[in-house]
């Protein structure tokens, strides 16, 4: 299996952990702080951190690297980068979640996306949106995935998904089905045919949405691990943990050792 570090782990990063509980004010300190003459020092700066954690691939947030904003001096200079570290991106947050987009801006984030070698695109997705994504997707190769955040159900997602299937599909965070109560086990059988992405994240308790090291809240993940295996998936695992207070650096190490662990043990 391939594991993935999702770099809006280090959501609060760029604020020093501090006064940082707004993901959008999170978002835009960071976006400033990558998008300029400093880019390639901080984008160097969190490949390093990734690869000294264990991993050889990420998920790369948009905010390090905006698909409407990178400019191709940017783009080479990432894949510089990544390739001087032999990281490769599995998946890329550029999503399609508010509806109007245009042609002119889903083909920039298909032709960025396609730039930096990811093969899925993990965020939102709104329906309106499909007859524009959906042959780009096709066109670029590149498969599209809805994270489900407020969806409370698999058939939510799939009342979104289904009609643009199987170019748009499912990007399951365990964390949020979680946050909701729903069995991730159940979920993973029910959106096996939509499946294209998996952010597996943790929290601490239902009804709230705080993330902590894999295997310490009530999510499952070793159950997680099991009905991927069933259901034979084949694409990358993204850890995820993003808190806004401390850096998740050792909480991360910790989930990986752990679920590659688990992954042989079931």
């Amino acid at each position: 299996m391939k594991w993935a570090f999702m770099t809006a782990n280090f959501v609060a990063k760029e604020l020093n952990y501090q006064n940082s509980d707004d993901w959008g004010k999170c978002h835009q300190a960071t976006f400033e702080a990558f998008h300029g003459p400093q880019f390639s020092s901080k984008f160097e700066e969190i490949i390093s951190m990734t690869k000294n954690m264990g991993f050889d691939a990420i998920e790369l947030w948009v905010a390090h690297l905006d698909p409407l904003h990178a400019t191709p001096e940017m783009i080479v200079k990432a894949l510089h980068i990544l390739k001087e570290y032999e990281m490769t991106v599995a998946s890329y947050t550029a999503g399609f979640g508010s509806p109007g987009i245009t042609v002119e801006e889903a083909t920039k984030i298909f032709e960025t996306s396609k730039a930096i070698g990811t093969p899925v695109l993990a965020q939102g997705f709104h329906p309106e949106n499909g007859p524009i994504v959906m042959p780009l997707a096709e066109k670029y190769g590149i498969r599209v995935g809805l994270e489900n955040h407020p969806e409370k159900t698999p058939l939510e997602v799939i009342e979104k998904v289904g009609p643009f299937s199987p170019w748009v599909g499912a990007a399951v965070d365990t964390g949020w089905f979680g946050t909701h109560g729903y069995d991730n086990v159940k979920a993973f059988r029910e959106l096996k045919d939509y499946l294209v992405h998996v952010h597996l994240k943790d929290i601490k308790a239902a009804g709230a949405h705080e993330s902590c090291t894999l295997g310490d809240g009530i999510v499952n993940i070793k159950a997680v691990l099991s009905v991927l295996k069933e259901i034979q998936y084949e694409g990358t695992i993204t850890i995820e943990h993003e808190p806004h207070h401390y850096d998740p650096t050792e909480d991360v190490k910790e989930s990986l050792r752990r679920v590659k662990a688990w992954w042989e043990e079931v």
